[in-house]
Formats: C-alpha cells, sequence, structure tokens
C-alpha cells in the first residue's frame, strides 16, 4: 500500500514512455476524445503483490510494474476482490449495451400484461427490443450490460471463475458436465 513520503525523499522517476516529454505534453493541452474514459480503464489489467505488505495485491495494466514507479489503480487484501476489478474493469464506461425504455409497452408481444421494452444495440444492426420487464429497473439493465461485456472477454470470464476458487470451478464443471448434448 502506498506510504507518505516525506520531503527529503527523492521524486519517483517518471515510468519509461515511447513518447516525448514535450509531445505528451502538448497532448494533455488538446484534451481528451470521448472515448479515452472507455480505453483508459480498457486494460488488459494483471494483479501482483505488493513489496512488504503480504497478502496485499495490487491491480496495474499488464505493462505497468510498481519497481518501475507505476502506482497502481487499486490494492486489496484479498486477490479474488482484485481478480474481480480485473475483470469488471473493461466494462465500466463503455456505452451501454442494453437499454430500459422509461414508457411500458401495453401490448406487447409475449404473455407479459405490459412491461418496460429492452433495447439490445446488435452492431450495424442497431437497437432492437430483446425483451421486457414488468417493472422498471434500470440496475437490472446495468447488469446485463456487465454480464454481456463479461461474455465477450475470456480473459475477464476467465479472472471472474479464477476469484470463484476451486470449490467453485469444480461445480461449475459438473454444470457444464450435465448440460453437454451426447
Amino acid at each position: 500500500m502506498p506510504s507518505r513520503r516525506d520531503s527529503t525523499s527523492a521524486p519517483t522517476p517518471a515510468p519509461p514512455n515511447a513518447f516525448e516529454p514535450s509531445f505528451l505534453a502538448q497532448l494533455q493541452e488538446d484534451g481528451e476524445p470521448l472515448t479515452a474514459a472507455e480505453a483508459d480503464l480498457a486494460g488488459p489489467w494483471k494483479q501482483v503483490p505488493v513489496p512488504l505488505h503480504p497478502g496485499a495485491v495490487a491491480v496495474l495494466r499488464s505493462w505497468e510494474e510498481l519497481d518501475q514507479g507505476d502506482g497502481p489503480l487499486a490494492v486489496f487484501l484479498h486477490e479474488e476482490t482484485a481478480a474481480l476489478l480485473c475483470a469488471a474493469l473493461p466494462r465500466v464506461d463503455r456505452e451501454p449495451l442494453f437499454h430500459l425504455s422509461e414508457v411500458p409497452d401495453p401490448d406487447p408481444d409475449i404473455p407479459l400484461p405490459g412491461g418496460y421494452p429492452i433495447l439490445a444495440t446488435f452492431g450495424e444492426q442497431g437497437p432492437a427490443v430483446c425483451g421486457w420487464l414488468s417493472r422498471y429497473q434500470p440496475e437490472i439493465v446495468t447488469a446485463l450490460h456487465h454480464l454481456e461485456g463479461l461474455a465477450r472477454v475470456p480473459q475477464g470470464l476467465a479472472e471472474l471463475l479464477r476469484a470463484a476458487g476451486p470449490g467453485a470451478l469444480a461445480q461449475i464443471g459438473r454444470i457444464l458436465a450435465v448440460r453437454q448434448p451426447d
């Protein structure tokens, strides 16, 4: 975990970068594009032990190193929580994959007496209704967004499974074996 430095300690050198400092400074003046927040969290991410703090785990981009002066995005006391963050980060600040209509559809094409349409974005096809909720609960659609994003990235799924631990993995294996077609 980071410690406070006194005023006599030397400043941490800047991590290596292929671009000249003047070029990077100019980029900062130009401002960030709309996609900057998504790019900043896209990763890939890794977890590394924090020196001198047994059990603590830092979350860094895969090309960053603590011993080269890179600061971690987060530090956790449990490796499983760090793995969950690594799985979640690429989905934060992404354009939502699902949207919930604020106006219920009084006559949906399914056996549901009215419902709030859920729109999914299908690439070039654009948004289309993919389902309905009986109540207006946008947090359900947010959860769908995160899970769909996780299903699209094998590394994120691997982090989630690693965080689940060996007992859960054994049960997942049994569930998958039962569901396999003959």
